[in-house]
């Protein structure tokens, strides 16, 4: 701890003197309020409390004055020795502040350490979330990874995505040697036919039902040419609303 004293008085600066050595705190005696350097503690003497008295006060982590009267309350004072005083007295003013000063200190440090800790989580946070925004970056990025928000209620593929999945399967499905290549792609034109007709030969046709013709739906003169192909037997069961059957064919 450092101590400055601002005092012009002899019996005060030899109170102080051995005080401060007993308590291990530097001393430092001036006759004047012009002050330069920070201190722990700063004491002005009653002939020295002026306008200057608040000024003074950044100087300082604990301001006291030696004083036979309390201070008026504009003035910044942290502690007051009350004139006359002891060097007992002194001793325990002394060591209260400066068991505030250490406090102070302590409770100043564990911010710091907490402001610190804060800290570097938030630039940790930070860092893990700027490799997640990378990463999905690098995914929009790949063109073969289609996204769910893309997809919303489905729709027709156009142009530019048609390409995009054909050159997609022209890359994937490229042989890369000769010795890669699959017997379909040798096939020539006859090969190609042989086997469509093999495959056809397992496929299940349609029944060919007959067609049925209703005579009364049409006119005489529309009817004629197909009864002078038909013999009389044929018409006389017509005539007689019986059925017959007819195969038309253009080759035997």
């Amino acid at each position: 701890m450092n101590l400055l004293l601002v005092t012009k008085e002899d019996i005060v600066q030899k109170i102080f003197s051995l005080v401060c050595k007993k308590l291990s705190i530097n001393l430092e005696i001036k006759d004047d309020t012009q002050i330069k350097n920070k201190y722990d503690i700063i004491v002005l003497d009653t002939y020295f409390i002026d306008d200057r008295f608040n000024i003074i006060k950044q100087y300082s982590k604990k301001l006291g004055a030696i004083s036979s009267d309390d201070l008026p309350f504009e003035k910044a004072k942290d502690f007051i020795i009350k004139r006359p005083f002891l060097p007992t007295q002194l001793t325990q003013i002394l060591s209260q502040q400066i068991e505030k000063i250490r406090f102070e200190e302590k409770k100043d440090s564990k911010k710091q350490f907490i402001k610190d800790y804060e800290t570097q989580n938030t630039i940790s946070y930070l860092d893990s979330l700027v490799d997640d925004i990378a990463s999905d970056i690098e995914l929009e990025s790949d063109e073969s990874i289609i996204h769910k928000p893309s997809i919303k209620q489905g729709g027709v593929l156009d142009g530019i995505e048609l390409n995009k999945i054909k050159s997609l399967l022209d890359s994937k499905t490229e042989p890369s040697s000769i010795d890669e290549l699959d017997e379909n792609d040798w096939l020539d034109l006859s090969d190609i036919i042989d086997k469509a007709l093999e495959e056809v030969k397992g496929y299940q046709f349609s029944e060919n039902k007959p067609i049925k013709l209703i005579l009364s739906q049409y006119n005489l003169n529309e009817l004629k040419p197909l009864f002078q192909k038909l013999n009389q037997n044929v018409i006389d069961n017509l005539s007689d609303g019986k059925e017959i059957s007819l195969i038309l064919k253009l080759k035997d």
